[in-house]
């Protein structure tokens, strides 16, 4: 993911960009436009210091619209969550803090749709940064998912990051340093955090894309711990048009999943 939850347009970007650089000899101008339809399925598995574990599963549908150096996005995700009531999913169904009570918690199985997320991305010319690529995103997750099953948090977050990367003949080491804002709810609260993810791609062949990464997510409640996680994919770009990606991640803290995996297909549209 950089975190666990690979958001489909940013896994298609990343791959974007070597799978162009491959491409240079062929000198066709790259489009103004393009448009990406992305979905795929998210599978997590964590007691985030609880007794009872916590098993979260998430539809991913995004839509991202490339047009020159700016980068539009709009998710939705399907959230099924089996285990403690008490247990708050936040962006994409990660777990954001546990609602504490004097009554033991109880396990359950709840599902809906979960909040609406709205991104923003700027990338740098890289011919005027020593070839470095750079990123800055904003985005927004907007309370559209039923906070009373814990879906949400029932507020408003917003969260900004800068990405910055360079390309070593196959490799491509990358750096990202991100900070969140959450809503206020009246019931607990939550305070803002910053992130931070390090690691590389890796183009294995023409078609077959690797990314390894350490990632960190400050916690934003007293009620859980930091996330700190491995996290590897392989992405196969089948052609112009469809992209596979395949991932999984291990927990290193508390506050993580203890693992996670996935499968995200990209339909480039445009």
């Amino acid at each position: 993911m950089r975190s666990i939850i690979l958001g489909a347009a940013g896994i298609l970007a990343v791959i974007a960009k070597p799978a162009v650089a491959n491409e240079t000899a062929a000198q066709e101008p790259s489009p103004t436009t393009n448009l990406t339809l992305s979905s795929g399925i998210d599978y997590s598995s964590g007691k985030y210091s609880a007794r009872e574990t916590t098993d979260i599963l998430v539809a991913l549908t995004d839509i991202t619209l490339q047009r020159d150096d700016f980068r539009f996005s709009v998710s939705l995700p399907y959230i099924d969550i089996k285990g403690p009531t008490s247990v708050i999913a936040g962006l994409n169904g990660v777990p954001v803090a546990i609602r504490r009570s004097l009554a033991p918690a109880i396990a359950a199985n709840r599902s809906g749709w979960g909040d609406l997320n709205l991104g923003v991305t700027w990338s740098a010319p890289s011919e005027d940064l020593d070839d470095f690529q750079v990123d800055l995103t904003g985005r927004t997750k907007v309370a559209t998912a039923n906070a009373a099953k814990g879906l949400s948090s029932g507020e408003t977050d917003f969260d900004f990051s800068v990405d910055v990367s360079r390309e070593i003949g196959i490799w491509s080491p990358f750096v990202s340093f991100g900070y969140r804002i959450p809503g206020s709810p009246s019931a607990y609260s939550l305070n803002s955090a910053p992130s931070f993810s390090v690691g590389t791609s890796l183009q294995l062949d023409e078609k077959l894309l690797a990314i390894f990464s350490y990632d960190f997510d400050g916690t934003i409640s007293d009620t859980l711990a930091d996330s700190q996680q491995l996290f590897a994919s392989v992405s196969w770009i089948c052609n112009d048009s469809w992209t596979v990606t395949a991932y999984a991640s291990t927990g290193l803290s508390s506050g993580a999943a203890q693992v996670g995996t996935g499968l995200l297909i990209g339909w480039k549209v445009l």
